[in-house]
């Protein structure tokens, strides 16, 4: 980066004392750790860490200045305080990387379920149009134009607009960002002002960081407020939700797979194990289109990618073209060869809505099969919808095997403990160890069963006590059947 001057990078946020002018920043961190001279330290106040506890230590590095908000802290001239650090930080960033939201359109879509597959699907549509484009999300960054691996489905602020910055200098036309919960209610894309919107589905999740499913909702809601004037948000309307979404914002087109009153619609559609075919209606334009992507629930992620491309004036063609290209999504109901003599899928929902969606689609499918389940919960997250998750299986499976996903500094005996609570068959088996119950599973699979590996997708590690170890579904059901 090219040394920018401090009041460049805190305009709009406040007024430099005189000992600070004509200082020339050349980087920006929240992490004490990244500092050196010529760099601001933004303190914040996180969930494991208080960034406030480290201003010594960034001063000592070099740091210019240090932005807080605590009240606690006296302030100076190189300790300028602030009414939210983490506010401040998204201006600080885009002002730093010279506004790049500004040079590329912007695409948000939030939800519980499905921002992966409508962002991917949404990706191959533009592409098939014609259009550089660049997607960030759970998947990390596809192309990976920083080299970097943040670890979180919406970046922090300041790498938010580094990958923005990125993309614009590489001349991206696109860049479409899953945009979670957290980082709604973290003030990470507060600076941002997108282009258009989409919204999948709000299940049960994250209650454990949110509270209840109302504030839940609200974070979801606030990405709906970040709509650029000539903008548009597409609405899956047919929960209360997204009604609800459509109800309280301007320029809100609603979608529906049964509603035919909606802007978009679905007129029929038929769905086998090889796919889905549909005919959509958007605003009297009809639309035929075929997908690999199997279920009911990725139906909605189509119409919803399609709609969104639909309105920023990608064609007919190109629709059609890019949603017959997206052949599957990584982690996403994907079928693991095998030489078994059942069918097996991996498949990274840990939601009992999530659950819901690929048994019932296997269920449509596969009438004559018996349906297997290895699954389990994650540790240090939503408690609440533990045993919603056992009960939402034994609706569809004959069988379980319940099995740690990423235990993280939990004991994985209380997870399962609190799992079981939902079962009210005897239809489970427990283990404590992940690799065991899938072998268990496999011994015991024929080729009337279909098993369905939950929760790790396309992950080739579990957290356990702090460390990412290394682990593989597929590399086990692999060496199992080769033995």
């Amino acid at each position: 980066m090219i040394p920018i001057e401090l009041n460049k990078v805190l305009d709009g946020i406040v007024e430099l004392d005189n000992s600070l002018l004509g200082k020339q920043v050349l980087g920006i961190s929240m992490n004490s750790k990244d500092i050196s001279p010529g760099f601001v330290f933004v303190a914040i106040n996180g969930t494991k860490f208080n960034g406030n506890d480290f201003i010594d230590e960034a001063l000592l590095k070099g740091a210019i200045c240090v932005i807080s908000d605590s009240k606690n802290r006296e302030q100076s001239s190189k300790v300028i305080q602030v009414k939210n650090a983490r506010e401040a930080l998204g201006k600080i960033a885009a002002n730093f990387y010279d506004h790049p939201e500004h040079k590329i359109k912007l695409i948000g879509v939030t939800g519980t379920n499905g921002k992966t597959s409508t962002t991917l699907i949404l990706k191959s549509i533009l592409e098939s149009y014609g259009k550089k484009v660049l997607q960030v999300g759970t998947l990390g960054i596809i192309p990976n134009i920083v080299n970097n691996d943040f670890g979180l489905t919406t970046p922090n602020s300041i790498d938010i607009f580094k990958i923005l910055n990125a993309a614009v200098q590489k001349e991206y036309d696109f860049a479409i960002l899953e945009v979670s919960s957290h980082a709604l209610s973290q003030n990470r894309v507060d600076n941002l002002r997108f282009d258009f919107a989409g919204f999948t589905n709000l299940t049960l999740d994250h209650l454990d960081y949110h509270g209840t499913i109302q504030k839940y909702f609200n974070d979801k809601k606030k990405l709906f407020g970040l709509i650029k004037d000539n903008g548009s948000s597409l609405i899956l309307s047919d929960s209360t939700y997204g009604k609800d979404i459509c109800n309280e914002y301007d320029n809100t087109n609603t979608i529906s797979l049964a509603n035919k009153d909606a802007d978009f619609y679905c007129v029929d559609f038929n769905l086998n194990h090889n796919g889905t075919t549909a005919i959509f209606n958007f605003k009297g334009t009809s639309i035929e289109v075929t997908s690999k992507l199997v279920g009911k629930y990725n139906l909605e992620n189509v119409i919803l990618a399609a709609t969104v491309a639909f309105e920023a004036g990608v064609d007919i063609e190109s629709i059609k073209e890019g949603i017959a290209s997206c052949k599957f999504i990584p982690g996403r109901y994907e079928f693991i060869s095998n030489k078994g003599p059942a069918i097996i899928i991996s498949d990274y929902g840990h939601t009992p809505d999530a659950y819901t969606n690929v048994l019932q689609s296997i269920k449509d499918v596969y009438h004559d099969k018996n349906i297997k389940v290895l699954f389990g919960a994650g540790g240090n997250r939503d408690k609440s919808k533990r045993a919603e998750m056992a009960n939402a299986i034994e609706n569809f499976a004959v069988q379980c095997y319940l099995a740690p996903d990423n235990p993280r500094f939990e004991n994985i005996d209380d997870i399962n403990h609190e799992v079981v609570k939902g079962f009210s068959k005897n239809i489970y088996q427990l283990f404590n160890d992940r690799e065991k119950g899938l072998i268990a599973a496999l011994a015991d699979l024929t080729s009337n069963d279909i098993l369905i590996i939950f929760g790790k997708g396309n992950e080739e590690y579990q957290e356990i006590s702090g460390k990412k170890l290394h682990y593989s579904d597929r590399k086990i059901i692999e060496e199992f059947y080769e033995n």
